[in-house]
């Protein structure tokens, strides 16, 4: 038995409509995945970020009180270290946030496809 040409031409744009929609499901999945490892090493850079400062704020304070020179703000040199890699930890969150994926365009996608299979 033969099938008619309309009943192949519907099963091949659902099969391709389907084909479609598992390449944008694998692209999400990809993007999330990227997000995770990229928000991993931020709190990894954040954890980090936090021991470093109190060791070398630590350092500071005990040197300062050694010298008897803890009440002179020029003698906290820590602050420096702190402004320039806050700063780093800032820039590293802000490149994070905004690299997450965005579910926007996906979800419009998903409705198209969504639309195209109900034809």
């Amino acid at each position: 038995m033969k099938i008619p040409k309309r009943q192949e031409r519907t099963h091949a744009r659902l099969t391709q409509a389907s084909s479609k929609l598992d390449h944008v499901i694998g692209e999400r999945e990809e993007a999330a995945r990227r997000y995770v490892e990229q928000l991993r090493a931020f709190y990894v850079h954040a954890g980090v970020f936090a021991a470093g400062m109190f060791v070398i704020f630590t350092v500071n304070l005990l040197t300062n009180l050694s010298a008897g020179i803890a009440g002179e703000w020029t003698a906290w040199w820590s602050v420096w270290a702190l402004l320039g890699w806050g700063v780093g930890i800032v820039v590293h969150g802000l490149v994070v946030r905004l690299n997450r994926p965005s579910l926007a365009s996906s979800t419009w996608e998903q409705r198209q496809i969504e639309r195209m299979l109900r034809r």
